[in-house]
């Protein structure tokens, strides 16, 4: 009777139009994702840190091994993975409760569990719940004699083979004991494939493998696999599509460029749907769009990176350029393209997009299967299943089904068609298990290894547990601005330059203690050479508004907030914007060293030779620093201090010395009239008189910056003659200006102003001059002035470069007996490069208003107002071309009315900064 009911039903089955008529196509997917984390680590820490009574020591971060069940908590450096994995003999110690949440144990001193317990759960509760776990502590003996000490979890399944982890200690003290807290991370991804899927994927007419990424930062920087062994690894499981994120892309550009990129034709199909590759080779390989016919239905698919790719992945310079992927212009003509011309009946989209981004995703029309951002949730086991009607009918915006992985990043995605090749259903489901031990299990055991060896390296320790003194709130591991900053200002001080630039990499790799050399190489990214260059202001101005910001110790902090953004480390530039306490000139130029590929394509940056015994690369001048820094400390507290010091990035105040040539200019003309008189009605260029024009202006000083003193001395000097010729009467030479001063200023730099006018710095000053000129203007005596003067100013601002008031004095020698004149007089000079242009305006002004004398003659003064005003443009280096217009007005003590003399004109100025010390 049993038999008859079922051959009955299966009768009923095969008679059913929809089952006759219906299709299923399964998309099986995997990924590369590997994480470890430490958040018990992390609040255990914060929470030892704010309690009176325990004292924190010291925190070790060292390698062990889990098999999921026992954790390894004491071993001897020669006991490894394979030996464990052989190791039957186990002895019970004690039995013990442990702390578990979210992906990390905690195991403590017994008689603490009642106190800490409670606080971690509180600290925890917004995240995860954590929940108090009974455990044994064994003694292990390995089959070659080697002891070690396990922690055994009996609800949690062990797995067949053990893998590396990491174990985080913190060493306290409490009421005069020694105490130690052991936090260890269960590590997530990179388990292997289910041998079941990688069989059922293997019916190409029904099924599809996809990989969601290459492997990323793990293939190129990490493991450093070349195409061969990445493609390998992929065509070995049948992998039909990869979807690329946005370290293959990098990848794929470096492979270019090394000339490994070769491709066999039993590779998977490339993706990645918003980018546009100029490279004609390069481009060959990776394609906006994939299709499959699986379940006797073409299935579309695409695949999506951030906007900010370029950033997020290092892509700049490379023939890869990544569009916005919310352009929805250029995503609705790819899906139309895949429905109306390659009459694809399904749609299915993965994402690597960004947070912001991932959610516009979800609105996009056309998409009807998302794979979206991974979880890394460990016991879900999510299925999801939705039925559809009329869903190829109806106008819908979203995907109808939305997968996110869990922490194996593996799973199946299920599309049922109807008797139309209608989409009818969609269903989510874990990967198929069978048993059977994963395909690349130990495989991918032995890259685990690779990886923690590639974070820890040898254990050494380059950088200290970060110091409390920083005050940077409860992170308790270097942030990304830390860590970038500190990077920065060692590279200066390596290279003895005025500046230093590093582009920021956000990382999310951390571990609690000291940090070895190996993390911190991770941390700066793939290792570059450096160069030393002469960098104007401007651009180092236009890094600036890039610079990474601070991190406010009160705010929530998270490697995120940096995670493809543009941002630069500066060091040498204070927090007002100044070099030496300077503002920063935009043409003057800055000794800068930084990276090669941020001065790739900049002629203006011009190269010169680094010092003797100079490190040549990233790595090696921040590496050798810190260890410099480490071996020259006579304690760790002093060690701990220096670092904490060079993190804050502050300049060092030093002592300048310039040689400034302001201004050199020169004009000279020459007009020269040959033939006879009756020409001159000609042409009136034939009636010219004969004459030569010279007019020249000078500027140089030297300037001393020592503290907060400033010494400028110099010259200055202007000299204009023009000399007519004419025909048959006697020359005639006039002088357009006639002016020599030597004059010196000392200013003490008393506060620093920074209000609406822009940081500036306030001071009183005192100055002496000798004002003189080349010829005496017949019949006039020689004149003969010192000048000594006195006030306050403001100065060494952006634009506002100048501000001054005060008094002055001038002894007459011009005429004998001498005579004293004073004054009272107000000054200004501004310099503002002109928005949108390549111009430059320079204004300055100087007043004087002198006090009567019995001894006035009619050559004194009442009144002096000189204005000039300059707009420049450059010709060529340090050449400029300056449209000006010069004003002076004078208004006599004893003369009537006021004379004034007005020049407009252009000029060609040289100008150049000798720094003598820099």
């Amino acid at each position: 009777m049993k038999l008859l009911v079922t051959m009955l039903a299966a009768a009923l089955w095969q008679a059913s139009p929809a089952s006759a008529q219906g299709k299923t196509a399964s998309v099986y997917y995997f990924d590369h994702d590997y994480t470890i984390r430490f958040e018990l680590s992390q609040v255990i820490e914060s929470i030892a840190n704010s309690s009176g009574s325990i004292k924190l020591n010291k925190v070790d971060t060292g390698i062990t091994y889990t098999n999921g069940g026992k954790f390894v908590i004491e071993r001897p450096e020669d006991l490894t993975a394979d030996e464990l994995a052989r190791t039957t003999d186990y002895a019970l110690e004690r039995a013990v409760d442990i702390i578990e949440g979210g992906h990390s144990i905690v195991l403590m001193p017994q008689d603490l569990l009642d106190t800490f317990a409670p606080l971690i759960e509180e600290e925890m509760s917004a995240y995860f719940s954590v929940e108090r776990v009974p455990a044994r502590l064994l003694t292990g003996t390995s089959p070659a004699g080697i002891k070690f000490r396990a922690l055994q979890i009996p609800s949690r399944a062990e797995k067949r083979l053990w893998e590396p982890t990491l174990e985080m200690r913190h060493y306290a003290a409490s009421a005069g004991r020694e105490i130690v807290f052991t936090g260890i991370s269960i590590p997530m991804g990179l388990n292997g494939l289910s041998r079941k899927m990688v069989e059922d994927a293997s019916d190409k007419g029904s099924a599809a493998l996809l990989s969601l990424g290459l492997g990323g930062a793990l293939t190129g920087q990490v493991l450093k696999a070349g195409p061969e062994k990445t493609f390998s690894y992929l065509s070995a499981a049948g992998t039909d599509i990869a979807a690329l994120d946005p370290n293959d892309l990098h990848n794929f550009w470096q492979w270019s460029k090394d000339g490994s990129l070769k491709i066999s034709s039993s590779a998977p199909e490339l993706i990645c749907s918003n980018v546009q590759i100029s490279d004609p080779e390069l481009a060959k390989f990776i394609k906006p769009y994939a299709l499959r016919k699986i379940g006797g239905v073409t299935v579309g698919f695409i695949s999506l990176v951030p906007s900010n790719s370029a950033t997020l992945a290092d892509l700049d310079g490379s023939p890869i350029s990544v569009r916005d992927p919310k352009e929805e212009k250029a995503l609705y003509t790819l899906i139309n393209e895949l429905r109306r011309e390659r009459k694809a009946k399904a749609v299915v989209a993965i994402s690597f997009l960004n947070r912001d981004e991932v959610g516009w995703l979800m609105n996009a029309r056309g998409i009807d299967a998302l794979i979206g951002p991974k979880t890394w949730d460990m016991e879900s086991g999510r299925k999801s299943r939705v039925e559809l009607r009329k869903w190829d009918k109806e106008i819908h915006t979203g995907p109808a089904l939305t997968v996110f992985p869990d922490s194996r990043g593996a799973g199946v995605l299920r599309l049922e068609f109807g008797p139309r090749a209608d989409l009818t259903a969609l269903e989510s489901l874990p990967p198929p298990e069978d048993g059977r031990e994963p395909l690349y299990y130990r495989e991918q055991l032995f890259m685990k290894e690779r990886i923690i060896r590639h974070f820890l390296g040898s254990g050494d320790k380059l950088l200290p547990d970060l110091p409390a003194a920083q005050q940077h709130g409860n992170w308790p591991v270097y942030s990304v601005p830390d860590f970038f900053n500190l990077s920065a200002g060692l590279l200066r001080r390596k290279f003895g330059a005025e500046i230093s630039v590093l582009k920021v990499r956000a990382f999310a790799s951390a571990t609690l203690g000291d940090v070895p050399t190996a993390m911190a190489k991770t941390w700066l990214g793939p290792d570059k050479p450096l160069v030393l260059v002469l960098a104007p202001g401007r651009f180092i101005n236009g890094l600036r508004a890039k610079q990474v910001p601070a991190r406010n110790p009160d705010q929530y902090y998270s490697p995120q907030d940096y995670s493809g953004m543009d941002y630069y480390a500066l060091s040498g530039v204070d927090g007002a914007g100044r070099v030496a306490a300077l503002p920063v000139d935009p043409s003057e130029l800055y000794l800068t060293v930084m990276p090669a590929e941020l001065a790739e394509g900049k002629p203006f940056l011009r190269r010169v030779a680094p010092p003797a015994g100079a490190p040549k690369t990233m790595h090696e001048g921040i590496v050798t620093a810190l260890e410099e820094l480490r071996s020259s400390s006579a304690s760790r507290t002093e060690w701990e201090t220096r670092v904490a010091e060079a993190v804050r990035n502050r300049p060092e105040p030093r002592n300048l010395w310039r040689i400034n040539l302001r201004s050199l200019s020169m004009e000279m003309v020459n007009t020269e009239v040959n033939g006879p008189a009756d020409y001159s009605g000609v042409d009136s260029r034939l009636g010219a008189v004969n004459q030569t024009r010279m007019q020249g202006s000078g500027r140089l000083f030297s300037e001393y910056y020592s503290g907060r003193f400033r010494f400028d001395s110099g010259i200055s000097a202007d000299y204009g003659k023009t000399v007519l010729r004419p025909r048959r009467q006697p020359r005639l030479t006039t002088e357009s200006v006639d002016q020599l001063t030597l004059e010196t200023q000392l200013v003490y730099r008393m506060k620093n102003y920074n209000g609406a006018l822009g940081p500036l710095v306030i001071g009183p000053y005192a100055s002496a001059a000798y004002d003189t000129e080349f010829s005496k203007a017949e019949p006039l005596p020689l004149r003969k002035i010192v000048r000594g003067s006195g006030g306050v100013k403001l100065f060494e601002g952006a634009v506002l470069q100048e501000l001054y008031a005060g008094l002055a004095t001038e002894q007459i020698y011009t005429y004998s007996p001498g005579r004293t004149q004073y004054s009272a007089e107000a000054g200004f000079r501004l310099y503002a490069p002109l928005p949108g242009t390549a111009l430059q305006l320079s204004v300055d002004g100087n007043y004087r208003n002198f006090a009567r004398s019995r001894f006035d003659t009619v050559y004194d003064l009442k009144e002096r107002l000189e204005l000039n005003l300059k707009v420049s443009t450059r010709l060529y280096g340090d050449i400029m071309l300056s449209p000006f217009v010069n004003f002076f007005l004078a208004k006599g003590k004893k003369l009537p009315g006021s004379a004034s003399n007005l020049t407009t004109g252009f000029a060609l100025e040289y100008s150049r900064l000798f720094k003598i010390k820099r």
